[in-house]
Protein backbone atom coordinates (compact mmCIF):
# COMPACT_ATOMS: atom_id res chain seq x y z
CA UNK A 1 0.00 0.00 0.00
CA UNK A 2 3.38 2.31 0.68
CA UNK A 3 4.46 1.86 -2.90
CA UNK A 4 1.13 2.15 -4.55
CA UNK A 5 0.70 5.68 -2.62
CA UNK A 6 3.60 6.80 -2.99
CA UNK A 7 3.30 5.80 -6.85
CA UNK A 8 -0.36 8.00 -6.59
CA UNK A 9 1.97 10.87 -5.36
CA UNK A 10 4.55 10.92 -7.62
CA UNK A 11 2.32 11.01 -10.62
CA UNK A 12 0.24 13.64 -8.86
CA UNK A 13 3.37 15.81 -8.65
CA UNK A 14 4.40 15.16 -12.33
CA UNK A 15 0.68 16.01 -13.34
CA UNK A 16 1.08 19.54 -11.53
CA UNK A 17 4.04 19.74 -13.51
CA UNK A 18 3.05 19.00 -16.85
CA UNK A 19 0.25 21.82 -16.17
CA UNK A 20 2.81 24.09 -14.41
CA UNK A 21 4.76 24.14 -17.41
CA UNK A 22 2.39 23.90 -20.04
CA UNK A 23 0.76 27.00 -18.37
CA UNK A 24 4.06 28.81 -18.27
CA UNK A 25 4.33 28.16 -22.25
CA UNK A 26 0.71 29.77 -22.91
CA UNK A 27 1.89 32.34 -20.95
CA UNK A 28 5.31 32.23 -22.80
CA UNK A 29 3.04 32.10 -25.97
CA UNK A 30 0.71 34.88 -25.34
CA UNK A 31 3.63 37.12 -24.05
CA UNK A 32 5.39 37.02 -27.42
CA UNK A 33 2.28 37.19 -29.35
CA UNK A 34 1.75 40.61 -27.51
CA UNK A 35 5.33 41.70 -27.83
CA UNK A 36 5.28 40.92 -31.67
CA UNK A 37 2.08 42.75 -32.13
CA UNK A 38 3.48 45.83 -29.94
CA UNK A 39 6.79 45.67 -32.27
CA UNK A 40 4.45 45.88 -35.33
CA UNK A 41 2.85 48.58 -33.90
CA UNK A 42 5.98 50.13 -33.01
CA UNK A 43 7.28 49.98 -36.55
CA UNK A 44 4.22 50.99 -37.90
CA UNK A 45 4.26 54.24 -35.36
CA UNK A 46 7.84 54.59 -36.26
CA UNK A 47 7.28 54.61 -40.48
CA UNK A 48 4.39 57.05 -40.19
CA UNK A 49 5.93 59.10 -38.23
CA UNK A 50 8.96 59.09 -40.73
CA UNK A 51 6.48 59.50 -43.73
CA UNK A 52 4.64 62.32 -41.90
CA UNK A 53 8.56 64.09 -41.35
CA UNK A 54 9.59 63.49 -44.93
CA UNK A 55 6.30 64.75 -46.07
CA UNK A 56 6.66 68.04 -43.34
CA UNK A 57 10.15 68.43 -45.24
CA UNK A 58 8.68 68.37 -48.66
CA UNK A 59 5.60 70.83 -47.80
CA UNK A 60 8.46 73.11 -46.77
CA UNK A 61 10.77 72.78 -49.66
CA UNK A 62 7.84 73.48 -51.96
CA UNK A 63 7.00 76.64 -49.52
CA UNK A 64 10.39 77.90 -49.45
CA UNK A 65 10.75 77.85 -53.53
CA UNK A 66 7.39 79.54 -53.43
CA UNK A 67 9.09 82.59 -51.44
CA UNK A 68 12.00 82.74 -53.94
CA UNK A 69 8.85 82.90 -56.83
CA UNK A 70 7.68 85.45 -55.10
CA UNK A 71 10.88 87.80 -54.19
CA UNK A 72 12.26 87.25 -57.84
CA UNK A 73 9.28 88.66 -58.95
CA UNK A 74 10.03 91.93 -56.74
CA UNK A 75 12.92 92.06 -58.42
CA UNK A 76 11.72 92.00 -62.18
CA UNK A 77 12.60 95.52 -63.18
CA UNK A 78 16.13 95.67 -61.91
CA UNK A 79 16.30 92.57 -63.31
CA UNK A 80 15.66 93.54 -66.65
CA UNK A 81 17.48 96.26 -66.37
CA UNK A 82 20.38 94.29 -65.45
CA UNK A 83 20.07 92.24 -68.34
CA UNK A 84 19.47 94.86 -70.76
CA UNK A 85 22.28 96.85 -70.39
CA UNK A 86 25.25 94.12 -71.68
CA UNK A 87 22.67 92.89 -74.12
CA UNK A 88 22.83 96.92 -75.40
CA UNK A 89 26.46 96.76 -75.67
CA UNK A 90 27.18 93.44 -77.39
CA UNK A 91 24.61 94.83 -79.76
CA UNK A 92 26.32 98.29 -80.00
CA UNK A 93 29.37 96.69 -80.36
CA UNK A 94 28.14 94.48 -82.90
CA UNK A 95 27.10 97.32 -85.13
CA UNK A 96 30.16 98.99 -85.18
CA UNK A 97 32.35 95.70 -85.88
CA UNK A 98 30.19 95.47 -89.04
CA UNK A 99 31.11 98.88 -89.62
CA UNK A 100 34.72 98.03 -89.69
CA UNK A 101 34.45 95.35 -92.22
CA UNK A 102 32.88 97.42 -94.46
CA UNK A 103 35.50 99.55 -94.30
CA UNK A 104 38.65 99.95 -96.61
CA UNK A 105 41.35 99.32 -93.81
CA UNK A 106 39.94 97.13 -91.04
CA UNK A 107 41.63 98.18 -87.91
CA UNK A 108 42.64 95.12 -86.07
CA UNK A 109 43.46 95.88 -83.15
CA UNK A 110 39.87 97.94 -82.62
CA UNK A 111 38.27 95.02 -83.82
CA UNK A 112 40.29 92.46 -81.20
CA UNK A 113 39.14 95.39 -78.42
CA UNK A 114 35.25 95.23 -79.59
CA UNK A 115 35.35 91.51 -79.41
CA UNK A 116 36.93 91.41 -75.96
CA UNK A 117 34.00 93.37 -74.63
CA UNK A 118 31.04 91.31 -76.52
CA UNK A 119 32.66 88.27 -74.69
CA UNK A 120 32.98 89.97 -71.48
CA UNK A 121 29.08 91.45 -71.83
CA UNK A 122 28.32 87.94 -72.82
CA UNK A 123 29.76 86.42 -69.32
CA UNK A 124 27.91 89.43 -67.57
CA UNK A 125 24.44 88.43 -68.82
CA UNK A 126 25.02 84.75 -68.34
CA UNK A 127 25.93 85.58 -64.77
CA UNK A 128 23.10 86.80 -64.07
CA UNK A 129 21.15 84.55 -65.87
CA UNK A 130 23.08 81.74 -63.95
CA UNK A 131 22.55 82.88 -60.45
CA UNK A 132 18.88 83.27 -61.33
CA UNK A 133 18.93 79.75 -62.38
CA UNK A 134 20.39 78.81 -58.88
CA UNK A 135 17.81 80.32 -56.71
CA UNK A 136 14.75 79.35 -58.56
CA UNK A 137 15.50 76.10 -59.10
CA UNK A 138 14.02 73.17 -57.09
CA UNK A 139 15.52 70.53 -55.80
CA UNK A 140 16.69 68.26 -52.62
CA UNK A 141 18.60 70.51 -49.97
CA UNK A 142 22.61 70.14 -50.61
CA UNK A 143 23.99 70.67 -47.42
CA UNK A 144 27.88 71.51 -48.05
CA UNK A 145 30.57 73.49 -47.08
CA UNK A 146 29.81 77.18 -48.04
CA UNK A 147 32.08 81.03 -47.93
CA UNK A 148 29.44 83.33 -46.64
CA UNK A 149 31.00 85.85 -47.99
CA UNK A 150 30.38 84.67 -51.26
CA UNK A 151 27.12 83.83 -50.40
CA UNK A 152 26.06 86.82 -49.45
CA UNK A 153 28.32 88.69 -52.56
CA UNK A 154 26.45 87.16 -54.57
CA UNK A 155 22.91 88.14 -53.80
CA UNK A 156 23.98 91.52 -52.88
CA UNK A 157 24.99 91.52 -56.89
CA UNK A 158 21.71 90.58 -57.46
CA UNK A 159 19.98 93.02 -56.02
CA UNK A 160 22.14 96.02 -56.76
CA UNK A 161 20.03 97.26 -59.48
CA UNK A 162 16.82 96.99 -57.91
CA UNK A 163 18.45 99.45 -55.46
CA UNK A 164 19.35 101.89 -57.72
CA UNK A 165 15.72 102.11 -59.05
CA UNK A 166 15.02 102.88 -55.94
CA UNK A 167 17.95 104.96 -55.02
CA UNK A 168 18.94 103.27 -52.41
CA UNK A 169 22.67 103.05 -51.99
CA UNK A 170 23.97 99.37 -51.35
CA UNK A 171 26.97 98.97 -49.44
CA UNK A 172 28.37 95.80 -48.73
CA UNK A 173 31.01 95.01 -46.11
CA UNK A 174 32.78 91.63 -45.53
CA UNK A 175 34.87 90.36 -42.74
CA UNK A 176 38.01 88.87 -43.98
CA UNK A 177 38.94 84.86 -42.63
CA UNK A 178 35.53 83.75 -41.42
CA UNK A 179 35.25 80.11 -41.33
CA UNK A 180 32.96 78.59 -43.29
CA UNK A 181 29.39 77.24 -42.79
CA UNK A 182 27.90 73.64 -43.65
CA UNK A 183 24.37 74.74 -45.77
CA UNK A 184 21.95 74.66 -48.57
CA UNK A 185 23.07 77.90 -50.69
CA UNK A 186 19.96 78.52 -52.83
CA UNK A 187 18.29 78.50 -49.07
CA UNK A 188 20.19 80.55 -47.59
CA UNK A 189 20.77 83.05 -50.48
CA UNK A 190 16.64 83.24 -50.19
CA UNK A 191 17.02 84.06 -46.32
CA UNK A 192 19.43 87.12 -47.44
CA UNK A 193 17.01 88.03 -50.43
CA UNK A 194 14.27 88.20 -48.09
CA UNK A 195 15.86 90.46 -45.33
CA UNK A 196 17.69 93.09 -47.88
CA UNK A 197 14.22 93.73 -50.09
CA UNK A 198 12.14 93.71 -46.57
CA UNK A 199 15.09 96.63 -45.89
CA UNK A 200 14.66 98.20 -49.48
CA UNK A 201 10.59 98.30 -48.91
CA UNK A 202 11.10 99.72 -45.82
CA UNK A 203 13.09 102.84 -47.53
CA UNK A 204 10.52 103.34 -49.74
CA UNK A 205 8.61 106.23 -48.66
CA UNK A 206 10.54 109.77 -48.70
CA UNK A 207 12.69 110.22 -45.62
CA UNK A 208 15.72 112.93 -44.27
CA UNK A 209 19.10 111.42 -44.24
CA UNK A 210 21.03 109.16 -46.32
CA UNK A 211 19.17 106.12 -48.21
CA UNK A 212 21.61 103.76 -47.48
CA UNK A 213 21.17 99.58 -47.14
CA UNK A 214 24.06 97.81 -45.15
CA UNK A 215 24.90 94.46 -45.88
CA UNK A 216 27.80 92.83 -43.51
CA UNK A 217 29.34 89.57 -42.75
CA UNK A 218 30.49 88.91 -39.09
CA UNK A 219 32.47 86.48 -36.60
CA UNK A 220 29.33 86.24 -34.19
CA UNK A 221 31.53 84.03 -31.62
CA UNK A 222 34.39 81.33 -31.94
CA UNK A 223 31.97 79.47 -33.23
CA UNK A 224 29.15 81.68 -35.24
CA UNK A 225 29.26 83.36 -37.88
CA UNK A 226 26.39 86.08 -38.91
CA UNK A 227 25.19 88.31 -41.97
CA UNK A 228 23.62 91.74 -40.93
CA UNK A 229 21.08 94.33 -43.52
CA UNK A 230 20.76 97.53 -41.96
CA UNK A 231 18.60 99.62 -43.19
CA UNK A 232 17.52 103.56 -42.63
CA UNK A 233 13.39 102.98 -42.65
CA UNK A 234 11.17 103.72 -39.98
CA UNK A 235 12.23 100.78 -37.68
CA UNK A 236 9.72 98.02 -36.41
CA UNK A 237 6.93 99.57 -34.47
CA UNK A 238 6.66 98.62 -30.87
CA UNK A 239 3.12 96.19 -31.48
CA UNK A 240 4.96 94.35 -34.22
CA UNK A 241 8.54 93.47 -32.98
CA UNK A 242 7.41 90.33 -30.94
CA UNK A 243 5.07 88.90 -34.26
CA UNK A 244 7.42 89.72 -37.38
CA UNK A 245 8.69 85.81 -37.62
CA UNK A 246 5.25 84.42 -37.13
CA UNK A 247 3.36 82.97 -40.06
CA UNK A 248 1.08 85.27 -41.82
CA UNK A 249 1.84 88.25 -40.01
CA UNK A 250 2.65 91.26 -42.11
CA UNK A 251 3.40 94.65 -41.74
CA UNK A 252 2.79 95.43 -45.31
CA UNK A 253 -0.42 95.92 -47.23
CA UNK A 254 0.33 93.41 -49.73
CA UNK A 255 2.52 91.47 -47.93
CA UNK A 256 0.82 87.70 -46.96
CA UNK A 257 3.16 87.62 -43.61
CA UNK A 258 5.16 83.98 -45.19
CA UNK A 259 8.96 85.75 -46.04
CA UNK A 260 9.92 86.29 -42.51
CA UNK A 261 8.51 82.99 -41.05
CA UNK A 262 10.28 80.85 -43.98
CA UNK A 263 13.75 82.46 -42.89
CA UNK A 264 12.97 81.78 -39.21
CA UNK A 265 12.54 78.06 -40.28
CA UNK A 266 15.66 77.57 -42.65
CA UNK A 267 18.01 79.68 -39.93
CA UNK A 268 16.91 77.35 -37.47
CA UNK A 269 17.07 74.30 -40.02
CA UNK A 270 20.72 74.99 -40.07
CA UNK A 271 21.29 75.28 -36.60
CA UNK A 272 21.17 79.07 -36.46
CA UNK A 273 18.96 81.97 -34.96
CA UNK A 274 17.73 84.85 -36.79
CA UNK A 275 16.86 88.30 -34.53
CA UNK A 276 15.41 91.78 -35.58
CA UNK A 277 15.87 95.04 -32.99
CA UNK A 278 15.69 99.12 -33.64
CA UNK A 279 18.78 100.83 -34.10
CA UNK A 280 19.42 103.65 -32.34
CA UNK A 281 19.96 106.30 -35.03
CA UNK A 282 16.84 105.08 -36.77
CA UNK A 283 15.84 101.94 -39.02
CA UNK A 284 16.33 98.45 -38.17
CA UNK A 285 18.93 95.85 -38.48
CA UNK A 286 17.66 92.00 -38.93
CA UNK A 287 20.65 89.53 -38.72
CA UNK A 288 21.09 86.01 -38.16
CA UNK A 289 24.22 83.60 -37.20
CA UNK A 290 24.79 80.40 -38.40
CA UNK A 291 27.35 77.68 -36.30
CA UNK A 292 30.18 77.60 -38.23
CA UNK A 293 31.47 74.36 -40.08
CA UNK A 294 33.86 73.32 -37.66
CA UNK A 295 34.64 70.07 -39.62
CA UNK A 296 35.94 72.32 -42.57
CA UNK A 297 38.46 73.91 -40.48
CA UNK A 298 40.36 71.47 -39.12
Amino acid sequence: MLIIAEALLIVLLLRGRAGRTRARRDEQVRFETLQSQLSGEVSANALARTRGDQEMQRLRQELAHIGRVSAMGELTASLAHELNQPLTAILNNAQVAQQLLESDVMDVVEMREILDDIVADDKRAADVIRRLRRLLRKGDLEYVPLDLNEVVTEVAQLVTGDAAIREVSLRLTVAPGLPSVRGDRVQLQQVLLNLVLNGLDAMGAPASGDRILGIRTFRASETFVGVAVRDAGPGIAAKDADHIFEPLYTTKREGIGMGLAIARTIVSAHGGRVTAENNVDGGATFQFILPADTAATR
